[in-house]
């Protein structure tokens, strides 16, 4: 049976469930208040020492979440382990990439800025 975590049952409920060993899934909308509630809770890594967190289930993005998932996977690397995200919601990847934490999130390398280009050269026409 899954084991359910729910932050708060008068709203839509953010919860986190354990799908399978190392396999965990992120469903609800990640208010303060849930995120609050869940950041209690941590996926356990299965063999590998891998958490799999499935978000295709979060309908309400938030900058708290993002600050959950961090720490989620701080914690998870304190122990040795590592939190793998799948199915990012388009928001939460925008929301990461606003605070320059992409690459803290495993989600890759936040993008690089191009050098301007160089001045053209100018040259004499009697040289």
């Amino acid at each position: 049976m899954p084991s359910v975590l729910r932050a708060d049952d008068t709203s839509p409920a953010a919860r986190l469930t354990r799908v399978d060993a190392g396999r965990w899934r992120l469903d609800g909308a990640l208010t303060l208040a849930a995120v609050a509630e869940l950041a209690a809770a941590l996926p356990a890594a299965g063999e590998g020492g891998r958490a799999e967190l499935d978000l295709a289930g979060v309908s309400q993005p938030s900058s708290a979440g993002v600050a959950l998932l961090l720490d989620w996977r701080a914690r998870l690397q304190a122990d040795g382990a590592t939190l793998v995200l799948h199915n990012v919601p388009r928001p939460m990847l925008s929301l990461a990439a606003l605070g320059n934490v992409q690459a803290l999130l495993g989600l890759g390398d936040p993008p690089r800025r191009s050098a301007p280009a160089p001045p053209p050269m100018v040259t004499s026409a009697g040289s």
